[in-house]
Formats: C-alpha cells, structure tokens, sequence
C-alpha cells in the first residue's frame, strides 16, 4: 500500500535540480572549495564519488570543477595524477543530470581520448563515480567489434572513444548521432589535435 506523503522519485529529482541550479547561479567562480560535499553537485554524483573514496578535490578539481558547473569552457593542464579525469567527469554527469536526459536522449557527452587505455580508465572511473546516475556508457576504440558498437552507438549517453574509431562510426555509422550532443571533451586535447 502507497502512502500519500511518498514523493516520486521524478519528483525528487526535480526538487534536486531546482535546487542545485539555485546553488550554481549563486556560486562564485572564484570560490575554492577542499571538499566534494561543498560542491553544488546531485546527491546521486556525491553518492558516487563516497562510494568511490573520493572525498577531498585536487588543485585541478578546485580550479575547474566549479566553473565548468557554470557552464564556462574549461582548458585545464596538470600532471598525470593529478585528478584531471573527475574534473571533467563530475561537470558531465551534473550536466546530463540537470537536463533530465534519458536513455531515449541520445548521445548528450562525447569524450575523445588519444589511446585505448586511457579509454579504459575513463570508462572505469565514469562507471565508478556514474554508478547512481542512469546514463548509457560505452567504450569505442579499435580492437573491438564494429558491429557490435554500431547497434550500441544509437543508444548510448556517454560515449568515450578514440579519435581513429570515431572517424570510423562517423564515415560508416548511421545510428551515430551527434546532433543532441551536450557536452564533448577532449582529454589530452594537444595529442589529439597534434599541437606540441
């Protein structure tokens, strides 16, 4: 039996978002916060990073995180192991979170990465931190079944792939569909477009 007081989970959301966009607009840019919990970020993304044992920002999640969560563009540069890949991964959750997106949605995050490792990692850190979120992530890279991806690329939220096997969906893929697309990142953005 159904209590009446119980709110639905759609609705819940809602309040979350009307809420944390309340928190963003009154966010300084300039405000540098230690801790994940101070950021204005869903309850399902936190979940994901205590879950995680992520609790405490790096300097590059400090300086970008926040105003990547303003909608501003980010280029960020930072060592290896630094933190780079939460800091764009948190913005890209929030980010699909606030517009309601779906399965039915489409592709709202593409994220190019210039080797399949780092692909990997990627895909094992979004699962990890996403893990409360109900987004689609998939993995494309060479090496992989083509056909297999291309029935997958149609239904897919979040897609993390290489710069050679995007090519590739993009020349011979009609079910890749970038039109909706939300946010693109490039991770080592001078590998990929070659500036050194």
């Amino acid at each position: 039996m159904k209590t009446k007081n119980k709110k639905s989970k759609s609705v819940i959301e809602e309040e979350e978002i009307n809420e944390l966009n309340e928190k963003i607009e009154n966010w300084s840019i300039d405000l540098l916060v230690d801790q994940f919990k101070d950021l204005p970020i869903s309850s399902l993304t936190l979940n994901g990073l205590n879950k995680s044992k992520y609790f405490n920002l790096t300097d590059i999640q400090k300086e970008s995180i926040g105003k990547a969560l303003k909608g501003f563009d980010i280029l960020g540069a930072a060592k290896t192991g630094s933190g780079k890949t939460l800091a764009f991964i948190i913005p890209l959750l929030e980010c699909l979170f606030k517009a309601h997106w779906t399965l039915i949605d489409g592709l709202g995050g593409l994220i190019i990465t210039p080797t399949r490792e780092l692909a990997y990692q990627i895909y094992e850190n979004i699962n990890k931190v996403g893990k409360f979120h109900d987004f689609s992530v998939a993995l494309v890279i060479g090496g992989k079944d083509l056909a297999f991806e291309r029935k997958r690329m149609g239904k897919c939220n979040i897609v993390i792939c290489t710069p050679g096997r995007l090519l590739q969906h993009m020349d011979e893929n009609p079910l890749f569909n970038c039109d909706s697309l939300k946010m693109l990142i490039l991770d080592e953005a001078d590998k990929i477009l070659g500036i050194y």
